[in-house]
């Protein structure tokens, strides 16, 4: 065991420290399986503090949930070492601190029973009456305490745009001045809530509630909070802050209200019947006015991004809708406010499942979904040619099961459009976009053609230039160069011309990749004279090519005076260019 002195303290961390030891509790544990918690893992986060009273949030990589997960338990003290120092997350912060912790399959954690005067507790409270200002904000958590006024039962609640019902429990906050918050748990942590414990209604003593990792959020005009799994919650926690709270309602007797149905009393819930499955094809056949009402599904590869649409707005927090930028302000004329924003992904591109295209656009959290990345995180990040972030245009190629609603643009325009309102499976990227063309038809019965006829279609086809169609629906866009970084200038190079025994000789320099313009007509004319020819074992039935190249003084006549020319002795060419024609093309 090392002597309590060698350890270091969390404050004094920093990236470039990698043989550091630490001496730590874990005040918080959870995992985070996507925003209904009920996804695949995709890490598990702690907030560690030490004995100074320091907190750093440290995070465990799904790679490594096996390895350091089952041993790494909230309220139990560990000495680590061996892990990295980064930045931290600029977004749903828990601690506000300039770095985190990442543990590594390099980490060593060893439980210990020495004993520190560690915190209990880990918080930086939000007053209920400055919630308002963090509607949407999702840069940090909130921590907030109160006198609990309410408990609900947990109820099934059911979505839209998702097959299965959420549980969601609501329980009511108080504060000192009278204030009062509602707050939604959802998912596990509305199960977990236990309300047994609590005052009944002939209980006089107030109950204080500490309430950690929180979201501020709006739903109808109302403010609440909303609480997934980094949401604690510490009932009458010892901090001066809830002794405080406590005096301010002296002798007041506050009773918690119970309301709502036991869990084990409502009837179990059913999933929602999957939507019908079309093809793009079909979707476009179907007329506005009779499209399904809560939309259906579809199975499609996005092709290209439409350019002339931006792929971020800023939303106001209180409405959703677009923010106006007027100077340096961001005006909702919705709802009146100023500057109350967050920026939210809208992107807008083109889909194709092989029967058909069809415009797509999304909004908000489906894109985040979809690119991957927090929209703030991209506008970082550099951008390509076309002024798209790469995170952004990378989304090309990428296949899903979307379930989609009709927009209004589809009402007066043939051509119809979808919005996505949920993901249902996510594929990865693709090899190979559909293209419409491989539903035309193969055989020369289905068109009326012979073979030959098919070939010279499909050459004339190859040669030409490719409609977007085709070249989205063949090439992945991101791979296809575009036409401003395309040379097509004939390169330089230089061509020297010598004879000897009726042999005429080009070379050409070593850079060049394509034959100039006479190389190439001086090649066609070999090549058809020695198409003539019944024998080519003969020398003597060979035709002269000085000769029959002089023919063509009048067509080239630069090249037929060079090959007019005596030959030179080859000691002069040598002498001319040093080490011969052989050392010349090299």
């Amino acid at each position: 065991m090392q002597d309590k002195m060698s350890y270091s303290p969390l404050v004094s961390l920093t990236p470039k420290d990698r043989l550091k030891t630490i001496f730590v509790r874990v005040i918080r544990k959870w995992e985070f399986r996507g925003i209904n918690d009920d996804g695949p893992l995709q890490h598990i986060d702690l907030i560690l503090a030490d004995t100074q009273g320091s907190a750093i949030y440290a995070e465990i990589p799904p790679t490594e949930a096996e390895k350091h997960g089952r041993i790494i338990q909230p309220c139990q003290n560990y000495i680590m070492s061996r892990f990295r120092i980064c930045n931290a997350k600029d977004y749903y912060k828990s601690v506000q601190a300039p770095y985190m912790l990442e543990l590594t399959c390099h980490t060593r954690v060893s439980h210990t029973e020495e004993p520190g005067s560690f915190p209990n507790y880990v918080y930086n409270l939000t007053p209920f009456s400055e919630l308002q200002q963090f509607v949407g904000d999702r840069k940090k958590f909130h921590d907030v305490l109160g006198i609990l006024i309410e408990a609900a039962e947990p109820e099934w609640i059911s979505f839209s745009n998702q097959p299965k019902p959420n549980l969601r429990r609501n329980i009511l906050l108080r504060d000192a001045t009278g204030n009062e918050v509602r707050v939604f748990l959802w998912g596990q942590k509305a199960s977990a809530f236990n309300i047994d414990n609590l005052n009944d209604s002939s209980g006089p003593s107030p109950t204080t509630i500490l309430l950690t990792g929180c979201l501020v959020k709006t739903f109808q005009g109302q403010l609440y909070l909303s609480g997934h799994s980094a949401c604690h919650w510490y009932i009458n926690p010892e901090i001066p802050e809830s002794e405080t709270l406590l005096q301010s309602v002296g002798s007041q007797n506050i009773t918690v209200r119970k309301t709502g149905t036991p869990l084990e009393d409502l009837p179990v819930p059913q999933t929602q019947q999957n939507k019908e499955h079309l093809t793009l094809r079909e979707m476009q056949d179907i007329d506005p006015y009779e499209f399904p009402e809560k939309g259906c599904m579809c199975t499609v590869t996005i092709t290209r991004l439409i350019d002339a649409s931006t792929w971020w707005f800023p939303s106001c927090n209180f409405c959703n809708k677009s923010c106006k930028q007027e100077g340096c302000d961001f005006i909702c004329y919705e709802c009146g406010t100023t500057n109350k924003f967050s920026y939210k992904y809208k992107l807008n591109f083109i889909t194709s499942d092989g029967t058909e295209e069809a415009e797509m656009i999304c909004f908000g959290e489906i894109g985040r979904r979809i690119v991957g990345k927090p929209v703030e995180t991209v506008m970082r990040t550099p951008k390509g040619n076309d002024l798209l972030p790469l995170d952004v245009a990378g989304i090309a190629s990428s296949k899903f099961t979307f379930t989609v609603l009709m927009t209004e643009k589809s009402y007066r325009v043939p051509k119809k459009s979808y919005r996505i309102t949920s993901i249902v499976t996510a594929y990865g990227k693709q090899k190979i976009t559909p293209s419409l063309s491989q539903n035309a038809p193969q055989s020369s019965q289905d068109i009326g053609t012979s073979d030959k006829e098919i070939a010279k279609v499909e050459t004339i086809s190859a040669a030409s230039c490719p409609s977007s169609s085709q070249l989205y629906g063949l090439l992945t866009p991101t791979k296809t160069l575009p036409i401003q970084s395309m040379h097509l200038q004939t390169p330089e190079k230089s061509v020297l011309l010598s004879s000897k025994d009726a042999d005429v000789q080009v070379v050409e320099d070593a850079e060049a990749t394509n034959k100039s313009a006479k190389k190439r007509l001086y090649t066609s004319v070999m090549e058809a004279e020695k198409s003539k020819v019944p024998n080519k074992s003969s020398d003597k039935d060979m035709p002269d090519i000085p000769t029959e190249l002089a023919k063509n003084d009048a067509a080239i006549p630069s090249l037929s005076t060079k090959m007019a020319e005596k030959q030179e002795p080859i000691n002069q060419e040598k002498a001319i260019y040093g080490k011969g024609t052989k050392s010349s093309k090299k």
